[in-house]
């Protein structure tokens, strides 16, 4: 039976992938699972061009390089150096009004989206979402609601990646955020999908469809330390504001530190003294910095409600 609701969720997502195959397609590739497994797919439909981002030696060149080699596909990696990573952001920024998390992980969508050579922009987005993904998932399961997960992404694609793709006169693809392949995740509960490593079923379903085990099964790394994007963006700001923010408890300040650096990683510095959490705000412009401490300020709140609950 389980082979059966794997072999579902395996079908929902080629079907998924073939409607957007109606034409060429350029994939937003970084070599990990949710990608990998797409173009994979696709080349069974149509012509697919593979974009890597990053800066020089990162894990996301690399991976990318060893994936499109096992799944045998054409790979163009567009590789920045400092000044033109900086200068891509802050046009990203600028263009969408982005937070400066949503900055460094959109930024490789942003720069295969401006180099694509094909009308149909696909991706992996959604993956984590749906099948339970982020480390955060793991770390805090009975917090964890895959379907409101889910349901604030599709609020938020239509103003970010569909609005670059747009930009670039790009039609978007999201396979893992179609109805039928939310509707098959459903087949296994959160905590079966979220597993050990995370997306546990996805890494199943995925070999079940012929991809690489040695794709299969990577770890998961997040697109702004992946392609080295959040490690430049972040030697580079300039304004700092401290914060001291005390809680009940050291107990308290300590599972709250746990459920916001996740989040707030590469622009927040914090740490714990007795119940008190100290933490330094970093940005590159006083409204980059403005925004990046309401950010941090509402993670803070919104582990603090968890935790009464």
């Amino acid at each position: 039976m389980s082979k059966d609701k794997l072999s579902e969720i395996g079908q929902a997502i080629e079907k998924a992938v073939r409607n957007d195959c109606e034409k060429n397609i350029t994939v937003s590739f970084s070599g990990g699972i949710d990608s990998a497994l797409v173009a994979f797919l696709a080349s069974k439909y149509t012509n697919v061009e593979l974009i890597a981002v990053g800066v020089k030696d990162s894990h996301d060149i690399d991976a990318a390089k060893s994936a499109a080699e096992i799944i045998n596909l054409d790979l163009t990696v567009k590789e920045l150096n400092d000044e033109e990573l900086i200068s891509e952001a802050a046009i990203l920024q600028k263009k969408l009004k982005l937070t400066q998390f949503e900055v460094g992980f959109m930024l490789p969508f942003w720069v295969a989206a401006k180099n694509a050579k094909n009308e149909i922009l696909m991706c992996g987005q959604g993956a984590d979402e749906v099948f339970g993904g982020y480390a955060r998932f793991r770390e805090s399961m009975k917090n964890t609601n895959l379907d409101e997960e889910t349901k604030s992404l599709l609020k938020i694609i239509p103003n970010r990646e569909q609005e670059i793709s747009k930009m670039f006169g790009l039609k978007l693809s999201c396979p893992y955020l179609s109805k039928d392949v939310i509707q098959a995740s459903k087949l296994y509960s959160q905590e079966q999908h979220i597993g050990v490593v995370g997306k546990e079923k996805l890494r199943k379903a995925a070999i079940g469809l012929g991809l690489s085990e040695r794709i299969a099964n990577r770890k998961k790394k997040a697109a702004q330390y992946g392609s080295g994007s959040q490690k430049v963006l972040k030697r580079k700001y300039k304004y700092l504001i401290n914060f001291e923010i005390p809680f009940e408890s050291n107990k308290v300040a300590e599972s709250i530190k746990k459920a916001t650096d996740p989040e707030n990683d590469g622009w927040v510095e914090s740490s714990i003294e007795g119940n008190i959490m100290k933490a330094k705000v970093k940005a590159q412009n006083m409204g980059s910095l403005r925004e990046a401490a309401e950010d941090f300020m509402s993670c803070i709140s919104v582990a603090e409600n968890v935790l009464k609950k």
